[in-house]
């Protein structure tokens, strides 16, 4: 073979080699490269998710604040609202419409703040809430049968309503003390938010 010749294979298999070598190197820094970025797509995906997560804690925890505290500044006015109900009706102070629409207000006023707070809970805060409201409801019926039969009550009958409210505001004060307690162990974080997985 002509020395030319043999200098123009091996430069052409040199070259075939380079070029297959560049090739190799090329798919390799490909496959790395995308392993990098997928390995990086995945720490931004984890990333975003947790501060997914911790933004959606804040807010709940946020938001969990917000209803409680509308749902005891409510009970504040139905306590006094209702006290004024219960002077009327021992006479104490003259019966009044005023007195009725501000008790009246109240109550719907806690409906209004206890289904908000239900449905963010969490459970031991619902469970508080929802045995308060059961109080308050039952305050309510009472006091809406006091009103049915005030013309026409006895000293007797005065004297069972004032028992039976008695016993009502003991179990309502029971009721808004747990209350307190489980928002508060709630906001401590002493109750965690529930994760998905």
């Amino acid at each position: 073979m002509d020395e030319g010749l043999v200098a123009i294979v091996t430069a052409g298999v040199g070259l075939v080699g380079a070029l297959g070598g560049a090739a190799m190197g090329g798919l390799a820094a490909v496959r790395g490269a995308r392993m990098g970025a997928e390995t990086t797509a995945r720490a931004t995906i984890e990333q975003a998710r947790t501060q997914g997560r911790a933004q959606h804690d804040h807010w709940l925890r946020d938001e969990r604040k917000r209803v409680a505290v509308l749902m005891l500044e409510a009970y504040d006015r139905f306590t006094i609202a209702a006290s004024s109900v219960m002077r009327m009706f021992d006479l104490e102070i003259e019966a009044s419409p005023d007195i009725w629409n501000a008790y009246r207000t109240s109550v719907n006023e806690i409906r209004r703040a206890y289904f908000p707070l239900r449905l963010l809970g969490p459970a031991p805060v619902h469970q508080a809430a929802r045995e308060l409201w059961q109080s308050i409801e039952q305050y309510h019926e009472g006091v809406e049968e006091w009103c049915d039969g005030i013309m026409t009550a006895t000293d007797e009958t005065r004297a069972g309503w004032r028992v039976r409210g008695e016993q009502q505001t003991h179990s309502l004060a029971r009721a808004h003390s747990d209350l307190i307690d489980a928002v508060s162990e709630s906001l401590q974080g002493n109750d965690s938010v529930p994760r998905r997985n």
